[in-house]
């Protein structure tokens, strides 16, 4: 079966149809001819494999690594940088776009790095030696003896084969998590806590939790976080989904009082330990509970926002957009959730003022985003 790819879409597979209905096809890019085999057909849609290129974009390179397909991650190495980030760009401007985000300004890009950037690394411990990844949704181990997009502080000890030597000897028996960055590794089962320094500041979370994991582009985004920030009032910060407090390490200064709120209480106990105690109130409930808490009555001159994939809970999106708060600073990770949410918080009276893809990871089809909403 021979189709002709359309574009990138959300998820990361290439768009085609046949007779009509969308087929999903990864590992391609637009305007490609590919002979295909389905995997699975659904009534709306149908997913496939590429088995043979016909017709090759002129963006089409070589993958750099040898796991590419394989390890579930790189899912755009096949394509040359610049080509990658039009594509990533491409999905934030076709969800604004089919969000009807109105008066939306044009989306720019924000960019770093496009190897060595992942701080950040969860492998599994397979039953032979070495470590792995899994095979994209599967259980299969992929061994992995090097990776590209590691931070040099890694990348080393996987080529070498000390940081698997370190994992068999950890006393960890399915995963092993590591985080590197500025010269520092940090493994488990020699520590729990990493404290790497980000803008000056030592910022400390448990290895197993969660923590961005492209630490060059949080710099940049904390700076245009904290920058967005001037001219608002300074009485109190609201800081939803506040993890272990990356943002308000940075922004609690500039207010007299900063509400984090994050159903962890584990990310609490480290926001607690990064952020200035005697100028916080922890507030440990979920997005759907805060719009009948107390603390979601008091008066706020501005809050920053980091839901996770799924964005914010219809319940609170709506909260925001009737709270009166005059600037909402909203960082997510799907550009299809901000889209959705954005929408709301622009008929609620916002205006989006600006926003922008942080390519916090190179060769895939993920993006960060940056959206500045005022009154």
């Amino acid at each position: 079966m021979r189709i002709i790819t359309e574009k990138l879409v959300a998820g990361g597979s290439c768009l085609a149809h046949i007779d009509g209905k969308a087929v999903f096809i990864p590992y391609t890019l637009p305007g490609e001819t590919h002979e295909i085999q389905l995997v699975e057909d659904k009534k709306d849609y149908s997913r496939a494999l590429s088995t043979s290129i016909l017709d090759p974009s002129v963006h089409r390179i070589a993958p750099e690594c040898p796991l590419f397909g394989r390890c579930g991650g790189c899912s755009l190495q096949m394509a040359d940088t610049a080509y990658q980030r039009e594509l990533r760009l491409g999905i934030l401007r076709d969800s604004l776009q089919r969000s009807r985000v109105a008066d939306c300004p044009e989306p720019d890009m924000v960019i770093g790095a496009a190897t060595g950037y992942r701080s950040r690394f969860q492998f599994h411990i397979p039953p032979f030696p070495g470590l792995a990844l899994k095979e994209g949704s599967s259980a299969e181990f992929v061994p992995v003896a090097d990776c590209p997009v590691a931070v040099p502080e890694i990348r080393e000890r996987l080529r070498d084969g000390s940081l698997s030597g370190t994992a068999r000897t950890s006393g960890c028996r399915e995963r092993f998590n590591v985080f590197g960055w500025n010269g520092s590794l940090w493994q488990e089962g020699s520590c729990t806590v990493c404290d790497p320094e980000i803008c000056g500041k030592k910022i400390r979370f448990d290895i197993r939790g969660f923590f961005q994991s492209n630490i060059e582009l949080l710099e940049t985004l904390l700076a245009e976080v904290l920058s967005s920030l001037e001219g608002c009032g300074t009485g109190r910060l609201l800081d939803f989904y506040a993890g272990v407090g990356t943002f308000s390490a940075f922004a609690s200064d500039r207010f007299r009082e900063t509400v984090l709120v994050e159903h962890n209480t584990h990310a609490l106990e480290f926001a607690r330990a990064n952020v200035s105690e005697s100028r916080i109130v922890l507030c440990p409930v979920s997005d759907q509970e805060w719009p009948f808490r107390k603390e979601s009555r008091l008066v706020y001159d501005a809050a920053i926002v980091d839901p996770p994939r799924q964005g914010l809970h219809r319940s609170t999106v709506h909260w925001f957009a009737s709270s009166g708060i005059p600037l909402v600073v909203y960082v997510s990770c799907d550009p299809v959730t901000f889209a959705r949410d954005a929408a709301v918080l622009v008929s609620g009276g916002y205006r989006l003022e600006r926003v922008s893809g942080f390519d916090f990871y190179p060769q895939t089809h993920h993006l960060e985003v940056f959206g500045v909403f005022r009154l």
